[in-house]
């Protein structure tokens, strides 16, 4: 009995990132899933209490699919850089297949049509996109200057941006643990490869 509740519910959610993926968080009603699914309305709901408990269900499946990846990708005879690739690789392909699903890994990138969005894409991803300009002309003026390597300054930029997210992401894991901050600025500036 375990096994088929447990393919039941992978089945709702695999319904539920479909439709979402394909009209949206907030276009997307619970009808939608069931129909998805083929099940019952009243069957979506005996394993998901509403629509956010769903929404938050996607995200621990997609998760749960990206560990198994990775547990896999682990047990491979590879250098710990080519199964690090081969993650990242594999997990990018797999959330560029579904657009949407970035949204849903990601939700301050939604593209969602509710009001919350609009004002968010209009008033502050033009903002992003200048902070955005402003750490990639640093990083500009680091690699004129023979201090940084040369890369593409607005991808490096965006790099410190996921370190400084990863900073945050820790600290408030880690609260008065001020090494942490400074560790994900040292992967940002030095990689996790040794140099050759």
């Amino acid at each position: 009995m375990r096994k088929k509740s447990t393919t039941r519910r992978d089945a709702i959610l695999q319904a539920a990132f479909t439709a979402i993926c394909k009209r949206g968080y907030y276009e997307t009603k619970m009808d939608d899933v069931a129909r998805q699914a083929g099940v019952a309305k009243g069957t979506v709901y005996l394993y998901f209490k509403d629509k956010a408990d769903l929404y938050v269900g996607i995200v621990v499946w997609l998760i749960g699919q990206a560990r198994a990846m990775i547990k896999e990708v682990a047990r491979t005879e590879q250098s710990p850089s080519a199964k690090i690739q081969r993650v990242f690789s594999s997990w990018l392909e797999q959330l560029v297949s579904h657009p949407a699903a970035i949204s849903l890994v990601f939700p301050e990138l939604s593209y969602d049509r509710c009001a919350f969005t609009n004002r968010f894409r209009e008033k502050v991803l033009p903002e992003v996109k200048r902070l955005i300009d402003d750490i990639a002309a640093l990083i500009r003026e680091g690699i004129r200057q023979g201090e940084f390597r040369a890369v593409e300054p607005r991808l490096a930029a965006f790099s410190f941006l996921s370190a400084f997210r990863a900073a945050l992401i820790s600290a408030e894991h880690h609260p008065g643990g001020k090494s942490a901050p400074q560790r994900a600025l040292d992967i940002f500036f030095y990689g996790i490869r040794r140099s050759v």
